[in-house]
């Protein structure tokens, strides 16, 4: 990700278009990856490209504001990192509604037993958002489970002790 499709993720977000209009063009390039090839070839005019994206918003009824966006982006150059700009959207969007991803990855299934305390844990520790786990497994823990919650890791896997316990022992 570029710092272009960061700004620009900021951007989309404060025409204040829905989280799921947004999706839903997402969408429409993931299913169609010819229609990016077509709007970043320098080939098609820009009319062209124009054309397109209204056929695609009348037939999908997208929000102007959103196809203006597109077309906007066709015009600068930019559109050949919507996909970019739309995962950019997403994180940007989750921050600001204060929702928080958390991935916990367990050793086997037994650990996800206790799915619910880590939720509570996390609920503690951030009370002002809303925490969406995550969930894999990852055998070479060799049990317990690790949390990552952005920059942060919480292990509680034995792996993780048994490295915590060998660097007590050799004092590093």
């Amino acid at each position: 990700m570029t710092q272009k499709a960061v700004n620009n993720a900021k951007v989309l977000y404060r025409l204040n278009i829905s989280r799921s209009d947004v999706e839903e063009a997402h969408k429409i390039f993931t299913k169609a990856p010819f229609l990016l090839e077509t709007l970043t070839n320098p080939v098609v005019s820009e009319e062209a490209k124009e054309v397109v994206l209204d056929k695609i918003a009348r037939q999908s009824g997208m929000p102007e504001l959103l196809e203006n966006f597109m077309k906007m982006m066709c015009r600068i150059g930019e559109i050949g990192q919507i996909t970019d700009i739309f995962n950019c959207y997403y994180e940007y969007w989750d921050k600001m509604n204060h929702i928080l991803h958390a991935k916990v990855i367990y050793a086997d299934d037994k650990a996800k037993e206790e799915k619910e305390a880590i939720q509570k844990q996390l609920e503690s520790i951030y009370p002002d958002e809303k925490v969406v786990l995550s969930e894999e497994t990852d055998a070479s823990l060799l049990g317990g489970y690790v949390v990552r919650v952005g920059y942060e890791e919480y292990d509680h896997s034995y792996e993780g002790k048994l490295r915590r316990l060998e660097r007590k022992l050799t004092g590093r």
